[in-house]
């Protein structure tokens, strides 16, 4: 089903604010290289242990693809590595800098790289909420005297709120990083015994905790959680991220390390594409899967890009088994 042109230009407007250069790592008061790059969010190096001839598969993100999709339905597609989990929020010095012990060393999850794994997840969090509500509010016009549009006035309002408390979390954990407290960024780490087939990041508010309990009210003060799927020495690995001072954040990551360890792979898969923009996976994974299972993943991916859905209380709890990845060990 096509586009209709008033939606296609309607789409082609709002790209824009999604494309946005800026670096965001001013806390350090270093200057910027001056050249914003599009920075991988999972870096290449992850990517490439999940590909098929230099691709990986996705559920498509950009606005044009859930545009399109939203007429249709949703899918998972191939894409190339390099264009995918790409922003353009850091310079290309601070991102070299900035990211080497992640980027130029093997992942150990030591605290820094937990730190630096935090920092990129929510700069890109805050990048794209930031960047949302910029886009929504373009369709308002608070002088007038006309009612304004509820669904713009929604996305504004609660991106808004959104960026807002990224950017609390977005300067802490710089302030942090800078004055190397790593420590004061804690994590949660559940190495697997299989190697990577899904990986994932980004930062997100969690409402629900994997036993079904209110961990915040997304109308209060809000914290945010990190979600790294990655790989280390060829297998994988999940790592929930937080600082330290969040309650909330550690009430989520404690009620995940209570769950059963045959379940933990599937609530990870299940938790990636209920919350994480940035997921993919492997192309043999994906082809394995059996159709419902397939289906009830497409259908998160549908309803977090829906602004009707709202989560209920088991949308994190084990229902259906996405990965059986035995785990090696948890800390």
């Amino acid at each position: 089903m096509s586009i209709p042109p008033q939606l296609w230009s309607f789409t082609e407007r709002h790209r824009r604010f999604f494309k946005t250069k800026e670096c965001l790592a001013a806390c350090d008061h270093s200057l910027c290289g001056g050249r914003i790059i599009r920075a991988h969010i999972i870096p290449r190096c992850q990517l490439r242990e999940i590909a098929r001839r230099g691709h990986i598969v996705v559920v498509p993100t950009s606005l044009l693809a859930i545009t399109r999709m939203q007429r249709t339905k949703f899918e998972a597609k191939e894409i190339g590595v390099g264009e995918f989990s790409t922003m353009n929020c850091f310079c290309a010095d601070h991102d070299k800098t900035l990211f080497a012990p992640i980027e130029d060393a093997p992942l150990v999850f030591s605290s820094e790289q937990l730190a630096l794994l935090h920092y990129r997840a929510i700069a890109a969090e805050f990048y794209q909420r930031r960047n949302q509500q910029e886009s929504a509010a373009s369709e308002l016009d608070w002088e007038s005297d006309e009612p304004q549009n509820f669904r713009f006035s929604w996305i504004c309002i609660w991106s808004g709120k959104a960026f807002e408390e990224a950017h609390y979390a977005l300067t802490r954990t710089q302030e942090l990083t800078v004055a190397q407290r790593f420590r004061d960024v804690g994590g949660l780490i559940a190495r697997f015994d299989a190697p990577p087939a899904v990986m994932a990041a980004g930062a997100f508010r969690p409402q629900y905790d994997f036993a079904a309990r209110r961990v915040q009210n997304l109308a209060d003060a809000c914290c945010y959680v990190g979600m790294h799927l990655l790989a280390a020495d060829g297998a994988a690995v999940l790592a929930f991220t937080l600082l330290q001072s969040d309650s909330g954040a550690a009430r989520f990551v404690r009620a995940f390390a209570a769950q059963r360890r045959e379940h933990m792979a599937s609530l990870a898969v299940q938790c990636a594409f209920e919350h994480i923009e940035h997921t993919c996976m492997s192309d043999s994974w994906w082809g394995d899967l059996k159709h419902p299972v397939r289906a009830a993943l497409l259908e998160r991916a549908t309803r977090a890009n829906s602004l009707a859905y709202r989560r209920s209380p088991r949308c994190l709890s084990y229902r259906l088994r996405y990965a059986d990845w035995p785990v090696a060990d948890i800390r």
